[in-house]
């Protein structure tokens, strides 16, 4: 054998033990305890479980999941603002529906004067006319998302 060849292995050999160095632990007198790669005086080597390698997804399924996620997200999210949209108006509608009292509300006591009994039937009946109109826009709005069961 050369000279460079013995030197080779010498030097494969030396080096093989200092690649497959494993973890160490140590405590010191205090009582902390630290690891490291580099063996020490009263250090114990760890035995750790070996590494599972999962193989990776490819980036564009991954990217298309998300985006399906998000929009499932978003959708959810508003379905839910226009469903609390729809509670609300259905509300202020009932409550201008028995405040107008089928065209023939109560006179309060502001209005002696009877035109304004008059301006006041013909105000809930537009507020009425314009809460339906919500309501209906709100219900078309709500069946135009898609379905969160899909």
């Amino acid at each position: 054998m050369k000279t460079k060849d013995i030197m080779f292995l010498l030097i494969l050999f030396a080096t093989s033990s200092y690649i497959q160095a494993g973890v160490y632990k140590h405590v010191d007198e205090k009582g902390n305890v630290s690891y490291s790669n580099v063996r020490s005086q009263n250090s114990k080597a760890v035995d750790l479980p070996s590494i599972t390698v999962v193989p990776a997804i490819q980036t564009e399924e991954v990217n298309s999941i998300i985006e399906r996620r998000k929009e499932s997200s978003n959708n959810k999210k508003q379905r839910n603002d226009i469903e609390k949209l729809i509670s609300d108006e259905k509300g202020r509608l009932s409550d201008l529906k028995i405040e107008y009292k089928d065209g023939s509300p109560d006179r309060l006591g502001s209005e002696r004067n009877y035109q304004r009994y008059l301006d006041r039937v013909e105000r809930l009946e537009g507020e009425i006319a314009a809460r339906e109109n919500n309501l209906n826009n709100l219900q078309q709005n709500l069946q135009g998302l898609p379905n969160p069961n899909n």
